[in-house]
């Protein structure tokens, strides 16, 4: 009996070895070149039931060329897996505190929520919805020592930011 350690799988040259399968069932690629994945546009996504796969499509991955991103089928739906490239971090500053305004703004660049910024007051990191919120204010509808505030987004602390106490915020990091 013969036992098979290494499968070939390249039907162009039978004796190129540089991908093989492991006994471990792992794929061995020794080789310095790239590895060209599966690509097409959003529309060209591969049909994901009733296709021949050990239980689901999930661990499929491809290039979508329209959208320039690597994506993964996983939890039965496709996602991207290499997010787009890093952005600069924006910095606004906003204060001094009074130790009684709990209200700054309105911000020049809008998060999709409030754990999407870093907020520090002088030098003291600030956590998202225990210590502030993000509210918009629209035709003064948000209240405060500093009220009525004008239409757009604002920080509101939940007590007065220190007297002489400055408020920074960083932006850019995922919006």
């Amino acid at each position: 009996m013969k036992f098979l350690k290494a499968q070939n799988t390249s039907k162009y040259s039978p004796s190129d070895n540089t991908i093989s399968v492991n006994p471990y069932g792992r794929v061995v690629m020794d080789a310095n070149g790239a590895l060209l994945m599966p690509k097409g546009t959003t529309a060209q996504r591969p049909q994901v039931s009733g296709v021949r796969q050990p239980t689901d499509a999930n661990g499929s991955i491809r290039y979508n060329t329209d959208t320039n991103e690597i994506e993964g089928y996983v939890g039965n739906n496709w996602e991207t897996i290499r997010a787009a490239g890093a952005s600069a971090i924006s910095i606004e500053s906003f204060g001094p505190g009074d130790a009684t305004e709990t209200v700054f703004g309105p911000l020049t660049n809008i998060p999709a929520s409030a754990n999407n910024v870093l907020v520090l007051v002088e030098n003291v990191m600030q956590i998202p919805t225990t210590n502030f919120t993000l509210e918009q204010s629209t035709s003064g509808s948000l209240s405060g020592p500093g009220s009525p505030y004008a239409d757009g987004w604002y920080l509101k602390f939940t007590s007065p930011v220190p007297y002489s106490k400055n408020v920074t915020v960083f932006f850019g990091f995922a919006n």
